[in-house]
């Protein structure tokens, strides 16, 4: 028995279909949730793949790819494009999820592409960490406009500014205790201190900036193009 997978990935859900012996079975849909990788890798691990094949789709296919190759399943992120001509040559127009997750499965096993290659621990704890920090900084922004708010009123009780001056204390904290952790992580490793050294010597992009955007962009696929990116 041969085993192809193809998974169509969106925000919260995505579809797979198994191909097996070039028939595809009926699709599956599992949520965007730790238990949701959980459940398709015990599916997955029955079946024994020869390939699972997805697509670089934004943010939301990385968490789930991670999940099956630390679960020794061979996956696959595909450029969209090359998906894109092999949909259309296959397809008369009548295109949805499940369908995609069918040809994705058909992509594998026709097209055999090549296995991805899960990125280091460090980067995806900077990536982490990048995102923390931006919900951080905006928490921030939100509790600095609320201060001025309530600065702004003659009959404020003090402890309520006092109050929303300790939590934005509290922030400030905690944003420079991850910033130093990210900064760490990004010296440790010279192509990332030298991707950092070349953004920060932009004009307008500082270190807060610069940790954001680097976190992001170094667990994509290295074959993307800049435009892809």
């Amino acid at each position: 028995m041969s085993a192809f997978v193809g998974i169509d990935v969106a925000a919260k859900t995505f579809d797979v279909v198994v191909r097996i012996d070039g028939k595809p079975n009926k699709v599956e849909q599992f949520s965007q949730t730790p238990d949701g990788h959980a459940a398709v890798v015990r599916k997955l691990q029955k079946f024994a793949p020869e390939l699972v094949v997805m697509e670089a789709t934004g943010i939301y296919y990385l968490d789930l790819a991670v999940a099956l190759a630390k679960a020794n399943l061979p996956v696959s992120v595909i450029n969209p494009k090359s998906f894109h001509h092999f949909a259309a040559m296959k397809l008369n127009g009548n295109k949805t999820d499940a369908v995609d997750a069918a040809l994705l499965a058909e992509f594998a096993q026709c097209m055999s592409p090549r296995r991805w290659n899960v990125p280091q621990d460090e980067l995806l704890g900077l990536r982490d960490i990048g995102r923390q920090l931006n919900r951080l900084t905006g928490s921030r922004t939100q509790a600095k406009n609320r201060l001025h708010a309530l600065t702004s009123k003659s009959m404020t009780l003090p402890m309520l500014i006092e109050d929303e001056q300790e939590g934005i204390d509290q922030l400030e904290r905690r944003i420079k205790r991850l910033t130093q952790a990210a900064l760490a992580l990004i010296a440790g490793d010279d192509n990332l201190a030298a991707h950092f050294s070349h953004m920060t010597a932009a004009k307008g992009i500082g270190e807060t900036s610069a940790i954001a955007i680097l976190a992001e962009l170094c667990v994509l696929p290295s074959t993307m193009k800049s435009s892809q990116v």
